[in-house]
């Protein structure tokens, strides 16, 4: 799945939304920006890796990490937080205004998981806030609603997990029941509670060196030098690991075209098709490019790679990426994959299918999937992966290679598409590939070939691969 939601243009309202003005005291500023992206993501659908970065502006390195900390923290454990807080409010934390019930989340958020933050600074910069984007009365009702839950959290009535394990699970880490119903089911309880525990981990941002203008190593000096701390990824050669609270489009070595910022599950996906110099390659879901780009200096940006997407303006996203990383081979065109063979085009050596799909591999990075998707949607997604699939293998050229890949592991979207799909065309046969899967990895390895990783089993975003070769005669 590739999705990201820009954070749509808006005026900001008079109720303290605005940065400037009023005398903004200074240690309120990551609570202040952690507030105001948790109510854009409330309020317009945005994701908090989009919403928060824009607001980070002239805060320190510390008070940009705490920011950051807060809101992610807020939003991975968001059931949580809201059945604690109605266990002391006298009405629900739903009739609240957003800024009053987004300020008692993070507060929350910090009592609850953040011991190193004094409980009684919590409650007064939360009071602070409280009457800058409210009134006297709810401050009143922060101060007591917080300094209770202080008081009683080592005390909080969970569920009982003999009782049930699902709703125990539920509330311990933070998932939706019905996810975490499906978990038990598939993994049981004692990986499902790894699972969500991983899911709820921080993680680093990964860099993959644009290996037409450098090295890993070479990156890794000009990233020192830019003052940007790295590390080489311990699961993914040639991929750099940095602290994601340094806004890294602002570095010249970025701006330069030295790397791409994408996950390391993501990194692992277009060298599975190993398409080599001067092919002809189809991305049938391009935007916004991460796995586009890759293929395209996998094959030294010789050849023609098609990035196919049915939103023109994502495609930009694609154009500009190419630009940034000097990438002469890759063609936009703004078209439903599904109706792939309309272009004209000539039936293609090497396909990527990177399909929509549900995300619930990424909820590590993308915590408000959590509680965006709904169980109802996998029949969907899975009918739409099926039909690209099938739009894709009629533009398969023989001897062929075709590549599915989504960054979920639901069976829905995974395993049983790869076997129907397998089913209805017994002219292309499933490839292992080991050889492009790193050795620690090998244990994502499925009986059929097909690759599934898991965040609590290899330390990597959740991701499903499977790769056809269609027979030449």
């Amino acid at each position: 799945m590739r999705q990201h939601n820009r954070v749509r243009k808006h005026t900001t309202p008079a109720a303290g939304l605005g940065r400037g003005g009023t005398g903004r005291q200074e240690p309120l500023a990551a609570r202040e920006a952690a507030l105001q992206a948790l109510m854009r993501v409330e309020r317009d659908g945005a994701y908090l890796n989009l919403a928060l970065p824009p607001l980070l502006s002239g805060l320190s390195p510390q008070e940009r990490g705490l920011a950051s900390r807060i809101a992610t923290g807020t939003v991975q454990h968001l059931n949580t937080i809201d059945w604690a807080l109605n266990l002391y409010l006298t009405s629900p934390l739903h009739k609240l205004t957003p800024a009053m019930r987004n300020l008692l989340r993070l507060s929350a958020y910090q009592l609850l998981y953040l011991d190193r933050v004094p409980a009684h600074a919590v409650v007064d910069e939360a009071v602070r806030l409280a009457r800058r984007y409210g009134h006297r009365g709810v401050a009143g009702l922060a101060n007591a609603v917080l300094r209770r839950l202080s008081a009683q959290k080592e005390d909080l009535p969970w569920p009982d997990p003999s009782a049930s394990a699902a709703e125990y699970l539920s509330l311990r880490y933070s998932h939706p029941y019905w996810m975490v119903k499906r978990w038990i089911e598939r993994y049981g309880v004692t990986e499902t509670e790894s699972l969500c525990r991983a899911n709820n981990e921080a993680v680093l941002v990964s860099l993959r060196p644009n290996t037409l203008r450098t090295t890993a190593g070479q990156l890794h000096e000009r990233l020192s030098a830019e003052g940007v701390e790295a590390t080489f990824s311990p699961r993914v050669p040639g991929m750099l690991l940095v602290n994601p609270h340094r806004s890294l489009a602002e570095l010249d070595s970025f701006k330069e075209g030295l790397f791409t910022i994408q996950g390391e599950s993501s990194a692992l996906v277009a060298p599975f098709l190993d398409p080599g110099p001067g092919q002809m390659v189809l991305d049938l879901c391009s935007a916004p490019g991460g796995k586009t780009t890759h293929l395209a200096e996998l094959m030294l940006d010789s050849g023609v790679i098609h990035a196919a997407d049915i939103h023109a303006h994502r495609l930009q996203l694609v154009q500009r990426a190419a630009r940034r990383l000097g990438l002469s081979s890759i063609r936009t065109l703004a078209i439903d994959g599904r109706k792939i063979g309309e272009a004209g085009l000539p039936l293609q050596q090497c396909i990527l299918v990177d399909a929509p799909c549900t995300g619930l591999g990424v909820i590590r990075r993308l915590p408000e999937l959590k509680w965006r998707r709904r169980e109802e949607e996998l029949p969907q997604m899975q009918k739409l992966q099926q039909e690209l699939l099938e739009a894709a293998a009629a533009m398969l050229a023989p001897g062929g290679k075709l590549l599915y890949s989504v960054c979920t592991n639901e069976p829905e979207e995974t395993a049983v598409v790869a076997r129907s799909f397998s089913a209805r065309h017994p002219e292309l046969k499933l490839q292992a590939g080991p050889d492009r899967l790193p050795g620690t990895l090998s244990t994502a390895f499925g009986e059929d070939g097909t690759i599934n990783l898991l965040p609590h089993r290899h330390g990597l975003d959740g991701f499903f691969i499977a790769l056809w070769l269609r027979r030449s005669g």
